[in-house]
């Protein structure tokens, strides 16, 4: 017996992430999900790529007892369609990641806001991509110009900035339902509006953080190395199956708070005060994991992997706006 995972629409439809299905080959597999599910699922699994233990697979594949075949539908984001392969998944947090590093070794504020807008951009297209395979429309250009929005004002008028563009977010994207019909329904207005706020807001607060008149100089460098390790450390986790004692939101939780004091003590920072910086980011870290997964897949549950290929970034998009009114409250 195989176990198929199932995601976005297939996995609304047979209720559940993971069913146990008979078979010997992908093709028996996937007949008896059909059956089992009936006709709307089954056309909805004819445009999906099957893997069989992460390797795309033939209908033709045979299956042993203990394979994991995973059922992956193509998810329209508007003009262009994107499909949540492994390899994608695993390789664009990593490119972007690169490049927000990249940005801020530079030291160019121009460059840094240019960084953070393309990889908010990039989260927003992939929430974008999930609610549209839950039938769901999403002004996701709407969303993505609050992102510039909370960059262009966050920089022009400092502190102030981020509630501006906070504002402006949410304007923007109520704006756009008023204007597009399709989008005047509160299904979809709700979530624009939250993934409007979280874009603008983490782009905008981050901005902030690396301005001059900043509460610490070297505050950007410890949200990125502690949020890349905690993340990180949180994906290990979660890959590898049966480890006692651990799941992968305590070690995110742990790792953000450890990596935050050691790298204070490094650099003879204020420790207590990043002790409590820590802690927050611990929060943030994990609450957006759930908050992520809602936009996802329309439940808060933390049990089972999102879809998409920056889910790893659903966490810190909350740490990164709640980051500079953080360091302005505690350092």
């Amino acid at each position: 017996m195989a176990t198929l995972r199932l995601f976005a629409r297939l996995k609304e439809i047979a209720g559940s992430a993971r069913v146990e299905i008979d078979g010997s080959t992908i093709s028996e597999v996937l007949d008896e999900a059909n059956r089992r599910f009936g006709s709307e699922f089954a056309l909805a699994a004819k445009t999906a790529r099957v893997w069989r233990n992460g390797d795309e697979a033939e209908l033709g594949d045979s299956v042993e007892p203990g394979d994991e075949v995973a059922l992956l539908p193509p998810v329209s984001g508007g003009s262009a369609t994107i499909t949540a392969t492994p390899q994608l998944t695993a390789a664009v947090p990593v490119v972007v990641t690169a490049v927000l590093v990249f940005a801020n070794l530079r030291g160019d504020e121009a460059w840094w806001a240019a960084a953070l807008v393309a990889a908010a951009g990039l989260w927003v297209i992939d929430v974008a991509d999930q609610m549209h395979a839950r039938g769901r429309p999403f002004p996701a250009i709407a969303v993505a110009l609050g992102a510039v929005a909370g960059a262009v004002i966050s920089q022009a008028l400092g502190p102030v900035g981020l509630a501006v563009a906070l504002a402006l977010a949410v304007a923007i994207v109520l704006s756009w339902g008023v204007g597009v019909a399709g989008y005047r329904s509160v299904d979809t207005m709700a979530p624009a509006v939250m993934v409007g706020m979280l874009a603008a807001g983490a782009v905008g607060s981050l901005v902030l953080t690396r301005l001059e008149g900043t509460p610490d100089p070297q505050a950007i460098d410890v949200f990125l190395f502690s949020v890349i390790v905690a993340t990180l450390l949180g994906i290990v986790v979660d890959h590898l199956a049966d480890l006692p004692y651990l799941d992968p939101y305590t070690v995110t939780a742990l790792a953000a708070i450890l990596t935050t004091v050691i790298v204070a003590v490094v650099q003879d920072l204020d420790v207590a005060g990043y002790m409590l910086v820590g802690l927050g980011l611990a929060v943030t870290l994990v609450a957006g994991r759930g908050l992520g997964a809602l936009l996802r897949t329309g439940s808060p549950a933390l049990a089972e992997r999102a879809p998409g290929f920056l889910r790893a970034f659903d966490g810190a998009v909350l740490a990164a706006l709640l980051y500079f009114p953080l360091i302005r409250l505690v350092l």
